[in-house]
């Protein structure tokens, strides 16, 4: 075992400094946890079994652990609600994990289960239980296969979506990755939590075709046309014969995924960025109404980005860069800032993808709408070509035009979380958001947005929102950047989460992806609950996997719930 926390988690030097710059040791140093219902004894057998199956050098306890606590916890600095595992085991093939869920069984160790750990904002890799044994897949990195001809690829969970996209250009693979705002994470850990890109498999759980998964048991289950050992349709057909379950294993704990495949944007003749733009608060409105049946009638066809002043200004400098009074930034300040800077209050940002003349007609369409119901919104559209009818290259796309939008890697909005920070450099960067989906209309999108600004300047914070506009619905992000070293921030914070969530309540809003602090708030003991629990409890009798992910319990754990209930959240 070593104490030693981990070391050249990513090959490339700024992935690997951001990422020890974010885990860097907690103020309070992490005390032993031992999960309950377990001795000292018998975890200290287990942690020596894991050792035997991994190596020691792969096997985490101590200090190591700021690496698998949430690097943003609002409970930093209070012992008794900080969220710790026990220790940390670090596999490198199906072989090791099956052997590490023996001896999770043997000895009724929980295990917490993550890809990269990078789920930021939700707890990122810590535990629902404290104690329990974070399984950390980082190390399971193996880019199995990347297709061209049918525009898929198959990968291992610790793949980040940056290897992804560096092996597709050094092979000169015809392919557009979709891609996160931030391509450090795992290619599968996002896709199970249902995360989002920006191409035209932007839905990356809709973009799943074939799981390989190890349940509790040992047992290897593939879905779908994987299932049959050499299928030419293994990774091109969602079709298959009986149920399809691939859904068990998005957002749950029962079973370990360790392929997935991933349907991609084959590269594109050519490629146009457009951004829609407004200069008045209200005008949000009418945006979402213009914008929201070209999506549904898939004139548009990927995820439209809506960014607010406020979260464009904090990825340009600090708070104490624009406003050096006390508290938040004003409105009024904001609105000065919008004319110094150029900066329209809100813009939405998409991209086409396909043969030039296509594109060309798709803008021309929506720049007609746009000119007879509202002119006084401003449409910009960028097209770019590849050379004598190629294909695009994306390298060769100005940076600002292609950002996220043409499969490349960016990291580019890790510095708003140092937003809140002082001017005396002191502090520590931290965001959390609350992500609700609401239907997509203009009506309810202001309604919501004027809520939540309300919520905001009670707080103190900053009303960074931006959303993510589908077919028929909303995935709207509250964001909060705060210090987490500042008693005021992370007291502030609290409070706001739960506003946004009773206004959510009230609303009959559900949230797309949940904090690990409040994995329980979605649930409410209903039969959605109680069928999902039943299959649990077959599926992983003894509990190890990652009891309490998404409101979830074994029968071995189920008690804990109403302690969580209890204590809104805390930790246990």
């Amino acid at each position: 075992m070593t104490s030693t926390a981990p070391k050249n988690t990513y090959p490339w030097d700024e992935y690997e400094a951001a990422h020890q710059n974010t885990f860097s040791p907690p103020n309070i140093p992490i005390k032993r946890a031992i999960p309950p219902g377990v001795t000292e004894e018998a975890f200290d057998q287990a942690i020596e079994a894991l050792a035997a199956v991994v190596g020691k050098d792969q096997v985490f306890v101590g200090g190591a652990l700021s690496h698998y606590i949430d690097p943003f916890d609002i409970w930093d600095d209070d012992e008794s609600k900080r969220k710790v595992p026990g220790a940390a085991v670090v596999p490198a093939s199906v072989e090791e994990v099956r052997a590490i869920l023996h001896v999770a069984n043997q000895f009724n160790i929980p295990l917490w289960t993550f890809s990269r750990g990078k789920n930021l904002g939700y707890g990122g890799p810590a535990p629902r239980i404290n104690g329990s044994v974070a399984l950390d897949l980082r190390r399971m990195n193996r880019i199995l296969e990347v297709n061209d001809e049918f525009s898929y690829c198959v990968v291992e969970p610790g793949v980040s979506w940056k290897q992804l996209i560096d092996y597709c250009a050094e092979h000169k693979k015809k392919v557009w990755p979709s891609t996160p705002s931030l391509s450090w994470g795992s290619v599968t850990g996002n896709t199970l939590d249902r995360g989002t890109g920006f191409g035209t498999h932007f839905n990356h759980h809709q973009s799943i075709s074939g799981l390989e998964v190890l349940l509790a048991d040992g047992d290897v289950v593939r879905t779908g046309q994987f299932s049959i050992d050499g299928s030419p349709n293994a990774f091109i057909s969602k079709f298959t014969y009986g149920p399809s379950i691939e859904g068990l294993f998005l957002q749950s704990n029962l079973g370990v995924v360790t392929k997935l495949s991933l349907w991609m944007t084959p590269t594109p003749p050519a490629f146009m960025e457009c951004t829609l733009c407004a200069d008045e608060f209200q005008h949000i409105e009418p945006m979402v109404d213009l914008l929201g049946p070209m999506r549904q009638n898939g004139l548009i066809p990927s995820c439209v980005w809506f960014m607010g002043c406020w979260e464009i200004l904090s990825a340009r400098g600090k708070r104490v860069d624009f406003w050096e009074g006390p508290g938040p930034v004003p409105a009024w300040r904001m609105r000065e800032l919008c004319k110094e800077m150029d900066l329209p209050y809100w813009t939405a940002r998409w991209g086409f993808w396909g043969p030039k003349r296509v594109i060309q007609a798709q803008f021309d369409e929506i720049k007609e709408a746009v000119e007879k119901t509202q002119p006084a919104l401003k449409l910009n559209g960028t097209i770019f070509s590849g050379c004598n009818g190629g294909l695009v290259d994306n390298k060769s796309i100005p940076e600002m035009n292609a950002l996220l939008l043409t499969g490349q890697s960016s990291l580019f909005s890790l510095p708003t979380i140092q937003w809140a920070l002082p001017k005396d450099g002191s502090g520590k960067g931290a965001h959390g958001d609350y992500a609700p989906l609401i239907p997509n209309s203009g009506k309810l999108t202001l309604e919501w947005i004027k809520k939540s600004y309300e919520c905001y300047e009670k707080r103190g914070i900053e009303p960074m929102i931006d959303f993510f506009m589908h077919e028929r619905h909303i995935l709207m992000v509250n964001m909060f950047m705060y210090d987490q070293q500042n008693t005021r921030d992370r007291k502030a914070i609290y409070d706001l989460y739960h506003d946004f969530h009773k206004l959510s309540k009230d609303r009959c809003y559900g949230m797309y992806r949940a904090h690990v602090n409040y994995m329980g708030d979605n649930f409410n003991n209903y039969a959605y609950n109680r069928f999902v629990e039943k299959i649990k409890d077959a599926v992983d009798p003894n509990g190890i996997l990652s009891p309490g992910k998404s409101g979830i319990w074994s029968s071995r754990y189920r008690h804990l719930r109403e302690a969580f209930e209890a204590k809104k959240g805390s930790h246990l």
